[in-house]
């Protein structure tokens, strides 16, 4: 699993990410069927894939990382697994933002606390996709939503409530990726327009 296996991207590249049996391929289908995805390579490591998939006309990647955390996994795997992952989040170049994404009937856990604040300390930005609302009461979204902020060091509205299944929240993810590229625009147009000041 080599950051160098898969292609350099001029578009910024959206990484989801999260524990094994998460409900990530359900996300990342709703998504292909939204943007007309095509998946553009597939490489394989020992015992996973990192997946990248370019938006119609490549205004921007999804990237497919590995699930983590599957109990039956070995240590050797689980080490191969955070080797990679840390080359890939230091290294990948186009990377511009991270969706972890957690179960939310079940507590967050030390490795999704430990990821979030690593991340965010490498200074990407963090997005937290809360799956799987439908099995819970809508009534508890909210109390849990606080939680589970507080433990990825991110604000509440860094959380995205969800359910493939019903459709909740998916098109806020949209929002949110949208409203992410214009800042990015924004921001290189701002660069721009500083380097051709004279003064």
């Amino acid at each position: 699993m080599k950051n160098s296996d898969l292609p350099s991207s001029a578009a910024p590249e959206f990484a989801l990410v999260g524990r094994s049996n998460v409900g990530k391929s359900s996300l990342l289908n709703y998504l292909a069927g939204q943007k007309q995805l095509a998946r553009v390579s597939n490489t394989p490591g020992r015992t996973q894939t990192i997946n990248l998939f370019s938006a119609e006309k490549g205004e921007f990647f999804l990237v497919d990382l590995p699930g983590y955390g599957y109990a039956e996994s070995s240590h050797a795997t689980q080490a191969h697994w955070e080797t990679g992952m840390q080359k890939f989040f230091e290294e990948r170049e186009g990377l511009f933002a991270i969706f972890i994404l957690i179960d939310i009937r079940r507590d967050v856990q030390p490795e999704d606390e430990a990821l979030s604040r690593w991340l965010q300390g490498l200074g990407l930005k963090v997005i937290a996709i809360q799956t799987k609302c439908d099995k819970i009461h809508k009534s508890k979204w909210h109390g849990i939503r606080e939680i589970h902020a507080k433990k990825l060091a991110l604000h509440p509205s860094q959380i995205i409530t969800t359910s493939s299944d019903k459709k909740i929240g998916l098109a806020e993810i949209l929002r949110m990726m949208s409203g992410l590229l214009d800042s990015l625009d924004k921001d290189l147009e701002d660069l721009e327009n500083d380097s051709e000041d004279p003064r």
